[in-house]
């Protein structure tokens, strides 16, 4: 609870709003409460406040967790539908829906992703598990000149490897995984520990990271 107070307190001081004017003035102290950490919130209120502040309940109390499981989960349909099943509609969740569905049916068609590197690797990676190689090719390909964060432009690497494998592109398989090997080699484990963003706005992809630089530190894997 205590982290849950902090990021209530950090983005109401950002928002520059008062307790009141958040919970209001009836209920400002039970939010003072929380935000140290001494009493626990209803869902009811997460969702006011959440409001109130312009975020999501995800981002208060860890919604995002749950949705970074069923990303993980995207080619197993069951299991990422039971994660969507905790979470709120929206476009994202309803989009993770129909993707991990076309994963393992063949009559559903895999939809088109929006404009987010990350939903356009999630498709990439369900293209070339249904066998679809050209259409993985085409969206990887399309999408990695413009990444510049270090964890998904690993993963769309090493999914070009694998596509450039079941393609029999053997040059372009190399020179992918070359890149891979350089990229992984440029992964300073200390500098990523000292620029660890606060606890409030850590994320999972931080903590991915620093798991994959511990690897690269050891030459020998690359």
């Amino acid at each position: 609870m205590q982290l849950l107070g902090s990021r209530l307190r950090q983005r109401r001081k950002w928002l520059r709003l008062r307790q009141g004017d958040v919970a209001g003035k009836a209920s400002a102290s039970f939010l003072s409460k929380v935000e140290n950490g001494a009493a626990s919130p209803s869902l009811s209120n997460l969702r006011e406040w959440s409001h109130r502040l312009n975020t999501s309940t995800a981002e208060l109390i860890g919604d995002h967790l749950v949705l970074e499981a069923a990303k993980e989960c995207i080619l197993l349909t069951e299991k990422c539908h039971g994660y969507l099943d905790h979470l709120p509609p929206s476009p994202t969740t309803l989009f993770l829906r129909d993707l991990s569905s076309s994963a393992t049916a063949l009559s559903v068609p895999v939809p088109k992703p929006p404009a987010d590197p990350e939903l356009e690797y999630l498709t990439a990676k369900v293209l070339w598990h249904r066998g679809l190689l050209m259409e993985a090719k085409k969206l990887c390909e399309r999408g990695l000149p413009n990444l510049l964060e270090p964890l998904l432009r690993i993963r769309y690497l090493t999914l070009l490897c694998l596509i450039y494998g079941g393609l029999d592109e053997g040059m372009k398989e190399d020179e992918c995984l070359e890149h891979l090997r350089m990229t992984l080699r440029k992964l300073d484990r200390d500098i990523l520990l000292r620029q660890l963003p606060e606890a409030e706005s850590l994320s999972s992809s931080d903590l991915h990271l620093l798991t994959i630089s511990a690897l690269a530190q050891n030459r020998s894997l690359l």
